[in-house]
């Protein structure tokens, strides 16, 4: 079987290049940091070849890859000159409506049918159902009698493009939520789509994610081992991940010797960040690291810390949390969507409320005075990690649904009948009700 994966941005350079710092040679040779090649590892467990489709303003070309890591086929199509033209319009991606458009057109490609059917897609997922190019895969899906998933990662569908979705989005054999508050409002918004619209979370590979010894990690990473480490990691992207707020924070913790916080990540906002640490005079306290895209090391800078800080604004279901977590780490973060339905309160960490710094400076304080508290969220952490997202139960999640999409009798075909204790047994889907009450 072949799933084509369709990422949500308008076009690679304008989110992987200029957002992330990587060039399409990296991102095709060694980069894997993101949802949708832990998605084509953990299918081809189970036999299923991914495609993972980019739009690119480079070339006139369709460009294709083997990726580097992870056994899957990467592809480039060059948006239309359609597109291009729009982008030359004035504020064309500003508004909510603008940026429903760019996506809508960053997919018009004449050839797009053409393409899936070459490379013999079986089913398309679609990174965001709020986005503009749902309705254009939903277009080619239906033009090519195959079934489309429209999952949520963050972007949940603004006010002035509902009306257009509650038209459209019954052409998805399924809609996929990553948490339950935007399980509820999605149940809520399209009711008669209820028993279609599934919760199926994140999860960790447990493989790189796990307690290490804390002395062993700082000294591979070259930190003093007299010094007390924070680490975030996320986008440097202000409007979502707040990195302000944290600078802010730090601020009040002024009082705590050796306290390095450390800030995993690249983005937009790298150097109006850089400028607000040096006007706060916090230059020996945050220590900017830049992206880290070998998850060894990533997974030793989270053993090497006491705890993780996510001062986000919203989020969908933030993987890192769940890295962070599994290796032994409680999180404090605010109290926002996204983060509530990780972190419960005085068990596995503490929740801000109201986006208020010196609110979460008082939390990130107490458990950094406390090591007995820490030590026991932790531990609660690791726990509710292996117990809830665990690439197994995703990997079940994600079969039972692809399996329903493509319909039995396909079932049948993609999966052979397997033995299992001497009878043969079909590999079809047992889908339980999820309920969210």
């Amino acid at each position: 079987m072949n799933i084509g994966i369709f990422m949500h941005t308008n076009y690679f350079e304008d989110f992987f290049v200029k957002g992330l710092g990587l060039s399409e040679e990296e991102y095709v040779n060694s980069y894997h940091n993101d949802f949708s090649f832990d998605y084509a590892r953990l299918l081809n467990k189970s036999g299923i070849h991914t495609t993972i489709y980019n739009f690119t303003q480079k070339g006139d070309e369709v460009r294709t890859y083997q990726h580097g890591v992870v056994d899957c086929t990467v592809k480039f199509i060059p948006v239309s000159k359609l597109y291009k033209a729009y982008c030359a319009i004035p504020y064309s991606h500003r508004t909510p409506i603008g940026k429903f458009i760019s996506q809508y057109v960053s997919t018009i490609q004449n050839s797009l049918g053409d393409i899936l059917k070459e490379d013999a897609i079986d089913l398309i997922y679609a990174q965001e159902y709020a986005s503009g190019r749902f309705e254009r895969l939903a277009h080619t899906a239906k033009q090519l009698n195959i079934p489309i998933i429209a999952a949520y990662h963050g972007g949940s569908i603004h006010k002035w493009i509902l009306p257009i979705k509650k038209r459209t989005l019954h052409k998805a054999a399924f809609l996929t939520t990553l948490n339950e508050d935007e399980h509820h409002s999605m149940v809520a918004q399209f009711p008669s789509m209820s028993s279609r619209i599934k919760l199926v979370p994140n999860f960790v590979n447990s493989s790189i994610f796990y307690l290490r010894d804390k002395e062993t990690a700082r000294a591979a990473l070259g930190l003093k081992p007299e010094d007390r480490y924070i680490i975030t990691v996320g986008r440097l992207f202000e409007h979502q991940k707040g990195h302000s707020l944290l600078v802010e924070a730090a601020q009040h913790l002024k009082n705590v010797p050796h306290l390095k916080i450390l800030i995993a990540g690249n983005g937009p906002d790298e150097q109006s960040l850089k400028e607000l640490i040096t006007q706060k005079g916090l230059e020996d306290r945050i220590v900017l690291l830049g992206s880290i895209r070998d998850k060894e090391t990533l997974a030793n800078y989270y053993n090497a810390s006491e705890l993780f800080v996510l001062p986000s604004r919203y989020e969908g279901l933030p993987l890192v949390i769940l890295e962070a977590s599994a290796c032994g780490l409680p999180t404090v973060a605010f109290n926002v969507m996204g983060v509530r339905g990780l972190v419960q309160d005085g068990v596995n960490g503490l929740l801000v409320e109201d986006l208020d710094p010196s609110g979460l400076a008082t939390a990130m304080q107490k458990l950094l005075d406390d090591p007995e508290a820490r030590a026991a969220m932790g531990n609660n952490a690791q726990e509710i990690v292996r117990i809830n997202y665990s690439e197994e139960i995703t990997s079940s999640k994600l079969m039972d649904l692809i399996k329903e999409s493509v319909g039995i009798e396909a079932a049948m075909r993609l999966w052979p009948i397997a033995e299992t204790e001497g009878s043969l047994i079909p590999k079809l889907p047992i889908l339980e009700s999820q309920t969210h009450g």
